[in-house]
C-alpha cells in the first residue's frame, strides 16, 4: 500500500503535468480605432441643403457613425449618417438646417471617435 506522502507526490506531479501542458492564454489586444477625418477640413465651407462626401482614413472596422456638431456639442441622437459601408471611406451627407457658424466639426465614430478640423456652414 502506498503511503500518504507518496500519493500526495503522485497527485502533485500529475497536477504539475496538467498545468504545464495547458496553453498559456494571453488576453487578445482590443481593437480601438479612431479613423482620421480627411474631409471636411479647416477652410471648407458648406451651405445648408448641399450634399458633401465626408471622407475618412481606413483605420476602421465595423460600427461607424458620422455626426455633425460644434466643439461644445455633439448629438449622437440624430447622426448625419449611420449603418453604411465603411470600407468605401466616404459617405454622402446633406447639410442639415443649422445655424450658420465657423466652428462645425465632423465626428467619425466607431469604438472611439475622431473629430475633424473646424469648418464653416453658411445658410
Amino acid at each position: 500500500m502506498l503511503s500518504t506522502s507518496t500519493l500526495t507526490l503522485f497527485f502533485l506531479a500529475l497536477f504539475a503535468l496538467f498545468v504545464a501542458s495547458s496553453p498559456i492564454v494571453t488576453p487578445a489586444p482590443r481593437d480601438v480605432f479612431s479613423p482620421p477625418v480627411l474631409y471636411p477640413r479647416n477652410g471648407t465651407i458648406w451651405r445648408v441643403g448641399q450634399r458633401h462626401n465626408v471622407t475618412w482614413g481606413l483605420l476602421v472596422k465595423n460600427h461607424i457613425m458620422v455626426d455633425l456638431g460644434t466643439l461644445t456639442f455633439f448629438s449622437t441622437e440624430s447622426p448625419l449618417a449611420q449603418g453604411f459601408n465603411i470600407l468605401i471611406a466616404r459617405h454622402e451627407v446633406t447639410v442639415p438646417k443649422v445655424e450658420p457658424g465657423d466652428d462645425y466639426q465632423i465626428l467619425v465614430f466607431g469604438d472611439s471617435g475622431n473629430v475633424g478640423e473646424k469648418f464653416t456652414i453658411l445658410a
